[in-house]
């Protein structure tokens, strides 16, 4: 269906692939992440590799190869998007993608640098708190896709049509779990760094979370497993949280920062739009 060629460096070594890249006119850098930069792999751990290019002649963001047998994940940057680290007058958002490379850069490992700016953005976001943290509209999508999944969920599973309840097992599967896991990150202010790092963190920090969280997956009744998704999604909030409850109104838009101010107008304006006037 689509191009699937075997890959070329797959025979290779990871210092062998890596110098192959050096010698490319094209790479200004080359970053090793993960794992793979802190040197501490693992029989089944995979190669992170961050390809700085001084041009971007295809548009590239994300590869998958093999390297030495292993799976690889290749990510593309360019020189100019390095540039704006170093020039930034101001945190850069960790999600956007100079933001995660500002992330990569705190902990990963430089192994080429044509002009050496790869490294002077290391020492820059190494040197202070370069990256955005995780922050209040963060929280509030967090909350917005808790709730709004739980309550379609719910309508669902009211229902005596097997259809129903099959896409209400669906949702859980497909939405359900990832915003009850992405949920407890953001609302605590904690930055989803991957699902090994979310196991670290709630078996030293959490492991009631972590047993909710497994016994959701593996419930195979849907009765229980629905009852064991709306605790989850209690406990993923945590104290202070609060699903929606009643026919409520909820206002929002992605694209904008949230404020307190922000959600009234958008409450407000809603009211005015029913009121009749």
């Amino acid at each position: 269906m689509f191009p699937l060629p075997h890959a070329s460096t797959a025979h290779l070594t990871l210092e062998e692939t890596l110098e192959r890249l050096s010698r490319h006119p094209a790479v200004d850098g080359l970053l090793t992440i993960g794992s793979t930069g802190r040197a501490t792999l693992t029989p089944v751990s995979d190669y992170d590799v961050v390809v700085v290019l001084s041009e971007m002649p295809v548009p590239l963001g994300v590869g998958i190869t093999y390297i030495d047998h292993r799976l690889t994940d290749v990510l593309f940057v360019t020189a100019a998007q390095v540039g704006e680290i170093i020039a930034a007058a101001e945190p850069l958002d960790g999600n956007a993608w100079v933001g995660r490379m500002a992330r990569w850069l705190i902990d990963g490992a430089v192994v080429f640098d044509r002009r050496g700016a790869l490294r002077q953005a290391q020492e820059k976001v190494r040197g202070g708190a370069w990256v955005r943290p995780v922050g209040e509209s963060d929280a509030y999508g967090a909350w917005i896709g808790l709730s709004y999944n739980l309550l379609h969920t719910r309508r669902l599973m009211a229902s005596s049509d097997p259809v129903h309840r099959q896409a209400a097992e669906l949702r859980i599967s497909m939405y359900g779990v990832m915003n009850v896991t992405l949920g407890y990150f953001f609302v605590r202010g904690l930055r989803w760094e991957g699902d090994k790092a979310a196991v670290r963190h709630l078996q030293e920090h959490d492991p009631a979370f972590l047993a909710l969280l497994q016994a959701l997956l593996r419930e195979p009744n849907l009765d229980a497993k629905f009852a064991l998704y709306e605790k989850a999604c209690a406990a993923s909030l945590g104290p202070g949280g609060e699903l929606w409850d009643g026919e409520v109104t909820v206002m929002w838009n992605d694209s904008q920062p949230v404020t307190s101010e922000g959600i009234e107008r958008g409450l407000a304006f809603w009211e005015d739009l029913v009121g009749g006037a």
